[in-house]
Formats: C-alpha cells, sequence, structure tokens
C-alpha cells in the first residue's frame, strides 16, 4: 500500500539534509531549548543488524511511533524532548521509525527509511532515555482521514475504534515466520468519542545507558519472538487481540500483560548500542 503524498515527498531532499535543516532551526530559534537531539534506531537479530535482504532470518517489518521522549540528567530528573517539526515524519507529538525499505522480504513495505527521530532539549549533560512506544490517547482515535503527517499513514492504522498500529515488525526465516501489530483494543465509542481502551497497550522504554550523540537504540527482533515457535513451518502471527496465544510472548518480551494491555516486568526488545 502507498503512503499519501504528503508523506511520500519527504524523500524529496536528502533525509540528512533535512535533519541538518531542522536541527539548525531549532537551535537557532528555541531561547534555551538549543541542544539539538537525534536519536537512531537500528533494527537487529541478536546483536547484528536485520534488513529485508538478509539471507534468514528476514526481516518483514519494523515500523513504529514514538511519543514522550526524555532525556535524565545527571541528578536523575528527567527533561522533556521537543520534535522537530520541519519533517513530514514527525509533528510535535509523535514520530514514525520506518526501518524497513520496501525491498525484498517487505512486501507490504515502503521506500522511505526513517531511522532518526530530531528534535531539541534544553542545554544540559545527559544520560539515560526514554520514551513511549505508541499514539498518546488524545490522537489515537482522532479521526485518521483528517489526520496530518506522520498519522495518515493508512498502514498504520486498523480501524477507526481502535486506532493506531504503535507497532509493526515482522520476520521471515527459511520455512516460517512472524509478524505483530501492536495497538490499544477493547476500545468503546465511536471515532472522535472513544471514551477509554480495556488495553492500552503502550510501551515505555527505558534506557539508562543511552548517551545522546553516542549511543543508538537497537530493536531486536530475535527477543521480540524468542517465545515463537519457528520450526514447526507454520508462519504466525499477532494483532494484538485478547484471545490470541501467539501475543502473550511478544507481549511479554515488550513487558506488556497481555491479559490486561498494562506494563509490567522488563522489557527485552529495545536496548543501546
Amino acid at each position: 500500500m502507498n503512503r499519501p503524498a504528503s508523506v511520500r515527498q519527504r524523500t524529496e531532499l536528502p533525509r540528512r539534509y533535512l535533519v541538518i535543516l531542522a536541527l539548525a532551526s531549532l537551535s537557532t530559534s528555541c531561547d534555551q531549548w538549543d541542544l539539538p537531539v537525534e536519536i537512531s534506531f537500528i533494527a537487529t537479530w541478536n546483536g547484528d543488524p536485520i534488513a529485508c535482504d538478509s539471507a534468514t532470518p528476514a526481516l518483514t517489518d519494523l515500523r513504529f511511533y514514538i511519543s514522550d521522549p526524555q532525556l535524565r540528567d545527571s541528578e536523575g530528573r528527567w527533561h522533556d524532548v521537543r520534535f522537530a517539526t520541519e519533517m513530514s515524519w514527525q509533528n510535535d507529538a509523535v514520530a514514525l521509525i520506518d526501518l524497513e525499505n520496501g525491498e525484498g522480504a517487505c512486501v507490504n513495505g515502503t521506500p522511505d527509511v526513517l531511522s532518526d527521530m530530531v528534535g531539541v532539549a534544553r542545554a544540559g549533560e545527559y544520560r539515560g532515555l526514554r520514551f513511549t512506544v505508541g499514539v498518546p490517547f488524545s490522537l489515537n482515535h482522532a479521526n485518521p482521514m483528517t489526520a496530518g503527517p506522520p498519522l495518515d499513514d493508512p498502514a498504520m492504522h486498523w480501524h477507526w475504534r481502535s486506532g493506531y498500529k504503535f507497532l509493526r515488525a515482522g520476520i521471515r526465516t527459511a520455512n516460517d515466520g512472524f509478524w505483530i501489530h501492536v495497538g490499544s483494543t477493547g476500545c468503546e465509542g465511536t471515532v472522535g468519542h472513544v471514551t477509554g481502551c480495556r488495553s492500552p497497550n503502550r510501551i515505555q522504554i527505558e534506557l539508562p545507558e543511552f548517551a545522546p550523540g553516542g549511543s543508538a537504540v537497537a530493536i531486536d527482533l530475535a527477543a521480540l519472538v524468542a517465545g515463537i515457535d519457528l520450526d514447526d513451518e507454520v508462519p504466525g502471527d499477532c494483532s494484538s487481540g485478547p484471545a490470541e496465544s501467539s501475543c502473550t510472548a511478544p507481549f511479554g518480551a515488550l513487558g506488556i500483560n497481555h491479559s490486561t494491555g498494562k506494563q509490567e516486568g522488563t522489557q527485552s526488545v529495545f536496548s543501546v548500542q
């Protein structure tokens, strides 16, 4: 499925050039918010890079929204990072990270690779990062047909009541495979008027050793599917449904209780590289 023109147009200029322009704009126009922040994300399998054209396993999808990014100072206090809004893969509340390129095994993907969240923080010395994988409730159930980028991507939305797919991920082996879509479920109401969701399924990731400017965030697909049988030659999937037993293990790897949709325990998928 192709993305809307408003999203596809972000490739008209080299992505690195857009990032430099955004950082320069932020650092000169935000008063004390003058520390440029660029957070890179990498798809891995047991610590090694994985891509759509890897031999086996191969990546079939890896896209997710992040919100509420914060950095931790030397006294343990958390400070907000403001999103740069010059690029169409970010607005002032969420950024879309897209680590597939539509080639090889990523048959449902797109050419754009969006590996960086770009923003600005108040000047300071930081070590430690946290962010949420998910779309804030106030935006998650608005009308996607009228939403602006990056919330206008139809591949990241499944229907109006449940809202957006916070995370799409998948891998393929020689004879097997698995994909997962994570988003809020059990939502009550109609588009624009959802009152709540039984299973929010948002994930706060905290990485104490992250060093701005020197670290990247790795997403380990091997950890995500560690509890899935990839030797039975029966491809599996998980769409966040409460009755899907195939969701239990990957949800646990993400730090989500599949029964309640709430975060608990320790996630093993995101790490510092």
